[in-house]
């Protein structure tokens, strides 16, 4: 899912974890009931370079 258009992701720094969140106008959180697969989710994408924000308006997309 985020593999092929990997610009269009980021990850929500929260105090309960990371969030994948497809930038837009409004951005989309995108939640994974699997715990575990949430966590393989948010490892691959923190080890390919997914920008990680603590705001979601910096998920906006550029207009």
């Amino acid at each position: 899912m985020w593999t092929s258009e990997r610009g269009q992701w980021a990850l929500f720094r929260s105090s309960a974890g990371y969030l994948p969140v497809l930038k837009g106008d409004p951005p989309m959180a995108e939640v994974i009931c699997d715990e575990e697969l949430e966590e393989l989710v948010v490892l691959r994408m923190l080890a390919a370079g997914v920008t990680v924000v603590a705001d979601l308006g910096d998920c906006q997309a550029a207009s």
